[in-house]
C-alpha cells in the first residue's frame, strides 16, 4: 500500500510549481563550443556540434536532457517528454538525451527503450565535453541532475532548467 501511494505522489513531489531556470553558464553564453562525443547505440556513432547543428535545421528550439538511469526526476522528465512527443513536434523542438551516469551503453538503451524514448537521439558524455567543457562543473565535480540546456536553433544557449516542474515540458518551447 505505501509503495502504491508513493508511486501515485511521486509526479506530484517531482513536479511541483515551475520549472527552476537559470541563465547558461559563462563558458556558453553566446555559443556552444566544439564538442565530439558518441551515441548510444548498438554501432555507436561520433556525435559533434557540426553533427548536431546539421540535424536540427528544421527546428526553433533545441534541447539537451542531462540524465542518469539511477536519477528518479530524470526518468519523470524524459517520460513526460516522451508523453509529449506530438506537442514538441508542433512546437519545432528537438529533444538529444545526454547520458552523463551511466557507463555501460546496453544498460542506458534498455532504459532509454523501457521509457519509450528510443526515437530520441541519446549521446554518452564519458569525457565531460557536454559538462565541463560547456562549464557547468568543474573537473572531478559532480553534476546535478536533472539539467536540462535549451538552445535556440543556432545553438545559443537561452536557459538552463535545473527542476522541472509542472509546466514539464511546455517550458522547453516556451518563451
Amino acid at each position: 500500500m505505501r509503495l502504491l501511494l508513493i508511486a501515485l505522489l511521486l509526479p506530484v513531489i517531482l513536479f511541483a510549481g515551475e520549472s527552476k531556470r537559470m541563465e547558461p553558464p559563462v563558458a556558453i553564453v553566446d555559443s556552444l563550443p566544439w564538442f565530439a562525443v558518441r551515441t548510444i547505440a548498438e554501432n555507436p556513432q561520433p556525435f559533434t556540434r557540426a553533427i548536431l547543428a546539421e540535424k536540427v535545421q528544421k527546428f526553433d528550439r533545441v534541447v539537451l536532457m542531462y540524465f542518469a538511469t539511477w536519477c528518479i526526476p530524470c526518468r519523470a522528465g524524459v517520460k513526460a517528454v516522451v508523453d509529449n512527443a506530438a506537442a514538441l513536434k508542433e512546437n519545432k523542438t528537438k529533444v538529444v538525451l545526454v547520458n552523463i551516469g551511466e557507463p555501460d551503453d546496453k544498460k542506458t538503451m534498455a532504459w532509454i527503450k523501457k521509457l519509450g524514448a528510443d526515437r530520441i537521439p541519446a549521446l554518452k558524455d564519458s569525457f565531460g565535453k557536454m559538462t565541463e567543457g560547456f562549464g557547468f562543473i568543474k573537473n572531478g565535480e559532480t553534476m546535478a541532475l536533472p539539467t536540462t540546456l535549451i538552445l535556440d536553433s543556432s545553438l545559443k544557449p537561452l536557459f538552463v532548467v535545473t527542476e522541472e516542474g509542472d509546466d514539464w515540458p511546455s517550458v522547453l518551447w516556451s518563451k
